[in-house]
This record gives structure tokens, C-alpha cells and sequence, in this order.
């Protein structure tokens, strides 16, 4: 079993949300709740993790999910032990698979112990997914039993964690790298996708981007 992965951060898509490590070689796709992206995009920098870059080193604590339904295995990565731990308590609730986890958690794992202490039914309802009855299986279940993870010291987010700044730099680089595959100079690529999102910031999929970038080299032809 998985336990922990060291190695470097190669790439992050908060669709997943997911990121690739390379460990020696060997790339994993490991999901990562939402909550950690801001710290992920820390160490990523302003490179956005493109193709050229140095790759930045990370250690992720992993939970490591395999049954006979779901004979794939999964890796959820945390920055943290306790993050983790506290993952695999709340999959132990009835109907909290990894995968629901994973998206439900877009604020800090504190913020979230606090609510099941608490019985905090508005907070643990607001999570992606979990809705009202959601929320009383989780206090039904977990309710004290992560008064150490109410007490923690971690990132503090207890607002929710917006992906979409995430997919839009996630844009920004796939484009960049499309558009250098078309045979166009990278230096050059990157001047034209900045001058497409400075005209209009409300692109932020790959596609639109893209486009928008062949369709102002057309206009200027």
C-alpha cells in the first residue's frame, strides 16, 4: 500500500481536482481536495508547471483506495498527516466515498471538524455534495471523534476555495503549449495568450484561448 509519495509536482488540474508527481520517472495521478490548491499553486509559482519549467519538489501523505467495486486504485495526496487521517475518518461515513470526499473538501479540514463538534448543519450543507441529510450522517457518524482536527493548525480556509482562477491558469499553459505545437515560437505563444486574457479575463478553457489567440492572428494578417 501507498503510503506517501515524494518526488515533483508535474502537473495540476483542478477538473480532478488532481495532480501528477514523477518519482523517479514513474508519473501518479493523485486527486487532492480543492482546500490544498492555493498551497499547491504556491509551489507550482508563476510557471504554472509548463513543459519547460524546473518542476518544483513535493511530499503528499497518501490514502490509498482499492475494493472490488473499484478496482482501480485511487491516491488521494494531503500536505499533511493530520489532512490525511482526518480524509479517512470522513469516508467512513455512509455514502462519502473518496471521490465525494475529495470534492467536498474546498475548506480547511479545521473548519470542517469544527462544524461535525459543533453540529454546524449550515457549514457541513454548504460542502459540494453533501446536502442536508449528507450533513446529519456526518455528525451522526463523526461527532467526537475529530476533536483533535477541530483543535489543528492548519491552512485556516473557511470560505470555499473558488477552482475556477485554477482552471483558468491551467488554460493559460495548455494553450501556450497548443499553440507552440502548431509550430508558432514559445516566446511568441506566450505573448499572444496574454494579450487574448488581458482583452477579455473571462476566458478559461483551453479551447476558448486558443481560439482566440488563431482568431486575432487572423484579423492581423
Amino acid at each position: 500500500m501507498i503510503t506517501h509519495l515524494q518526488g515533483k509536482l508535474a502537473r495540476m488540474d483542478p477538473a480532478g481536482p488532481l495532480v501528477e508527481v514523477d518519482v523517479a520517472g514513474v508519473r501518479y495521478e493523485v486527486l487532492v481536495p480543492l482546500v490544498l490548491w492555493p498551497e499547491l499553486q504556491g509551489l507550482a509559482g508563476e510557471s504554472g508547471l509548463d513543459e519547460t519549467g524546473e518542476w518544483p519538489d513535493i511530499g503528499l501523505h497518501v490514502f490509498y483506495s482499492a475494493s472490488a467495486n473499484q478496482p482501480v486504485p485511487v491516491l488521494v495526496g494531503f500536505l499533511r498527516r493530520a489532512e490525511r487521517d482526518f480524509f479517512r475518518k470522513f469516508t467512513t461515513v455512509e455514502g462519502i466515498g473518496p471521490a465525494k470526499a475529495v470534492k467536498a473538501m474546498n475548506v480547511s479540514v479545521s473548519t470542517i471538524a469544527r462544524a461535525i463538534e459543533q453540529e454546524d448543519r449550515p457549514t457541513l450543507t454548504r460542502l459540494p455534495g453533501i446536502g442536508a441529510r449528507g450533513a446529519d450522517k456526518i455528525i451522526a457518524t463523526l461527532r467526537g471523534k475529530v476533536t483533535a482536527e477541530a483543535a489543528m493548525a492548519d491552512a485556516g480556509y473557511d470560505r470555499p476555495v473558488d477552482p475556477r482562477q485554477y482552471e483558468q491558469r491551467r488554460a493559460v499553459v495548455d494553450a501556450i503549449e497548443a499553440i507552440t505545437a502548431l509550430g508558432y515560437p514559445r516566446s511568441e505563444a506566450k505573448r499572444w495568450v496574454d494579450e487574448v486574457m488581458a482583452a477579455d479575463p473571462t476566458l478559461t478553457s483551453i479551447e476558448d484561448v486558443t481560439l482566440a489567440v488563431l482568431r486575432r492572428r487572423d484579423s492581423t494578417r
